[in-house]
């Protein structure tokens, strides 16, 4: 009899467990997110012994900015010319691979051939992984050990993200910058 109350016991402390299963897998972290900003202003002078060009922003305000010999084309600039700033930044989150390590920087620099306008593209590129160490649904924040072991705390966009992890989970995070200047004719 008791041999049976036993069974009977187990079966339903068994029963119970598997009815607390979570039924649906958790959803994959995968974040990406991006944004740009783009300005211009007109050439109003250029001093090339100087290597000063004054800038007219588009509210009306002028300003000057040193060319440096790194602008190599800048004879070809000209008043009225347009010059346009262009600035992006990407940031890419998702669930490390068992064992994953990263902690990468790498950058670029191209520049325009000489005796075209003036023009340069610079991407500054880090990955790395982190592990989740704290999160804080009430001020929507994650604490991340960092690939140096510092601790960083960050903002948590949507709430929903605190679903798809753990504390202890290890995540890769890519933020990517670029900058790009060219100088065109004024259309």
């Amino acid at each position: 009899m008791w041999k049976l109350f036993r069974i009977m016991v187990l079966m339903s402390v068994s029963l119970s467990l598997w009815g607390c299963a979570d039924s649906q897998p958790k959803e994959e972290l995968k974040i990406e997110r991006s944004g740009m900003i783009v300005r211009t202003a007109i050439v109003q002078a250029v001093d090339l012994k100087t290597r000063m060009v004054t800038l007219k922003g588009p509210d009306g305000n002028e300003f000057e900015i040193y060319a440096g010999k790194e602008v190599v084309n800048l004879p070809q600039v000209e008043i009225g010319d347009e010059v346009v700033v262009t600035y992006t930044e990407d940031l890419l989150v998702r669930m490390a691979k068992p064992g994953e390590v990263r902690d990468e920087t790498s950058e670029g620099v191209a520049r325009a051939t000489p005796g075209n306008k003036p023009g340069a593209v610079e991407i500054h590129e880090t990955t790395f992984t982190a592990v989740i160490v704290g999160m804080d649904r009430t001020l929507e924040t994650a604490t991340l050990r960092m690939p140096d072991g510092n601790l960083r705390i960050v903002k948590v966009q949507d709430p929903t993200n605190f679903d798809k992890v753990t504390l202890g989970d290890t995540i890769v995070v890519t933020i990517t910058k670029a900058m790009a200047i060219s100088v065109q004719k004024q259309k």
